[in-house]
């Protein structure tokens, strides 16, 4: 991307008055709209999947592409299609949001569960408490769990706590751990603050094997809205990673965007050094900072990065200027 993509950095007064005009901010809306419809045909089934969940604030163009999502033979492109329906709250997908409570995926079925509890449907919610106790995948559990934590229903709280004290013999030591953080911060949306204490202590890395646990941490923090926690997010983003070296970007992007959900923009600047980095994944996090920024400037950042050769990126890019002018 390099100089060209540079010209836009500053906020100059010119990129002030052309990104800051209503008509140039709903031009980008459209654009991003029409760049994320063509993304859920991409041959990648990551950047399909990303595609529909950044439509999710705008439900009607979600709604003309959702069942090639629900349709898709990959089963993660399934369930976050399903998924995005139930974050919607979109109707009008019911018959084939049932087809899938017989998908051969579990996590197709429990999406397509949450998706039609959101929507007011009818539905058995009973193999979501059979999946939560099974033995073999802890990201199953996990999955699960971050389910009943979305559908915000306080009387899943035991069940999950249950869940928390259940065995999973075949699961090793590190992937158990990041499990017991996804089930805190489940817990804690529904209502349990004292699971914000293990998000908290998990956000600082003795060695570079915790640095998977911190990062999923500091996500858990902002979407639990834990603000009596951003002190800590900022003394995270301002030391080094756990062998003295530069915290890796990937944890200052989570924190920059853990701050904005608590209602701080002063995080912003975290993204500045790697919005045009040479690493696609990077520049695709960078962009989903700035979907969370109110500095114009970035509007002008993210029109570029729409253009980037990596299509992670331009997913990013086109879901951070939904998010920002839905």
């Amino acid at each position: 991307m390099g100089s060209e993509v540079a010209k836009v950095q500053g906020a100059t007064p010119a990129v002030v008055r052309e990104y800051g005009s209503l008509v140039k901010q709903d031009q980008l809306r459209d654009q991003a709209v029409r760049t994320l419809e063509a993304l859920t045909l991409s041959a990648d089934p990551q950047v399909r999947a990303h595609a529909m969940e950044a439509l999710v604030p705008m439900p009607r163009a979600l709604g003309r592409v959702v069942d090639r999502g629900l349709l898709d033979n990959n089963l993660g492109v399934r369930s976050i299609a399903a998924m995005s329906i139930g974050r919607a709250r979109l109707s009008g997908h019911e018959s084939t949001l049932r087809r899938l409570l017989a998908d051969e995926s579990p996590f197709v079925e429990a999406s397509a569960i949450y998706a039609l509890v959101q929507t007011r449907q009818s539905v058995d919610r009973g193999p979501l408490a059979q999946y939560l106790f099974q033995e073999n995948d802890p990201g199953l559990r996990a999955h699960v769990a971050f389910l009943l934590g979305e559908m915000g229903d306080p009387s899943a709280l035991p069940l999950i706590r249950d869940a928390a004290r259940a065995p999973m013999p075949k699961a090793d030591s590190a992937r158990l751990r990041l499990l017991d953080l996804q089930l805190s911060e489940a817990m804690a949306k529904l209502g349990d603050e004292r699971q914000l204490e293990p998000l908290r202590a998990a956000l600082f890395p003795a060695q570079p094997s915790d640095l998977e646990a911190t990062a999923l941490a500091v996500q858990a923090i902002g979407e639990v809205q834990d603000r009596s926690a951003r002190g800590m997010l900022i003394q995270l983003s301002e030391r080094a990673g756990p062998q003295n070296e530069l915290m890796p970007p990937e944890i200052l992007l989570s924190i920059s965007i853990a701050m904005a959900k608590l209602g701080d923009q002063n995080g912003a600047f975290l993204a500045d050094p790697f919005w045009d980095d040479d690493r696609a994944l990077i520049r695709a996090d960078a962009a989903s900072v700035y979907g969370w920024t109110n500095r114009v400037e970035d509007l002008a950042k993210l029109e570029r990065m729409l253009s980037d050769q990596s299509e992670a990126v331009q997913v990013a890019a086109a879901g951070a200027l939904v998010r920002r002018l839905k």
